[in-house]
């Protein structure tokens, strides 16, 4: 998947469309509670929303690729926390 025909602002809506388009829908795996006992073993929490998780049904339905998956995550956790980026050269 092309990421330049993605918006640069209102990501979450964005994925939610992606998402509905192609009729993909998170659903928790095994490796996922995995991952949640391993965090909190380490004394750690970590919290996802449903953007996050549906960017990650997304990379798991193949819509997109490893690559789409990191920049759509990054620039969404951005966008979320209200951080600018830094202009890329």
């Amino acid at each position: 998947m092309e990421l330049d025909s993605s918006p640069s602002n209102n990501l979450s809506t964005y994925v939610a469309e992606l998402a509905r388009r192609h009729g993909i829908s998170y659903v928790k795996t095994s490796n996922d509670a995995l991952a949640n006992v391993i965090t909190r073993l380490a004394d750690d929490e970590v919290f996802t929303d449903e953007t996050e998780d549906l960017i990650v049904a997304l990379k798991r339905s193949k819509i997109i690729d490893g690559r789409a998956m990191v920049s759509l995550l990054g620039r969404y956790l951005d966008e979320k926390r209200h951080v600018r980026s830094v202009q890329r050269l």
